[in-house]
């Protein structure tokens, strides 16, 4: 089993701490605002002619994630891992990738970045991402 780590248990419990001083109301509408930002901005963007948005920008069915593709072939994950890792060498931008089949019967899947929001980002950080997405996009 080995030692607890107990740094590691302290940081939780002044997490947990932290999390309740603010109100967990009040982060989660924070994270919301942000993940409604950044649906905006995409949608709103013509330099992603074949982007597709995989996240209702739907208060009640959102949540903190943004699930996005900004190219034409929504299949293609060598290129999408290839703009994932750009976007992070270059920009300094750090977003996952995801997949899923959009009907039960494709028989690819299909791939998207997952922008993820937290308590730690702002209006600014969002801008900047979409920004960063617009000139890599436009640079591939």
């Amino acid at each position: 089993k080995g030692n607890d780590n107990f740094p590691a248990l302290q940081a939780l419990t002044d997490s947990c701490k932290m999390w309740d001083a603010i109100g967990r109301d009040k982060i989660q509408e924070h994270a919301l605002d942000l993940s409604a930002l950044c649906k905006e901005l995409l949608a709103d963007n013509a330099a992603f002619p074949f982007g597709q948005l995989y996240a209702p920008n739907i208060r009640e069915l959102s949540s903190g994630i943004t699930s996005f593709n900004p190219l034409q072939d929504q299949t293609d994950l060598a290129t999408l891992n290839l703009f994932r890792d750009r976007l992070r060498e270059e920009y300094g931008y750090i977003v996952r990738t995801t997949d899923f089949k959009v009907k039960v019967d494709d028989q690819l899947e299909t791939h998207a970045l997952r922008i993820s929001t937290h308590l730690f980002h702002n209006e600014d950080d969002v801008i900047g991402l979409v920004a960063a997405m617009r000139d890599l996009y436009l640079s591939m």
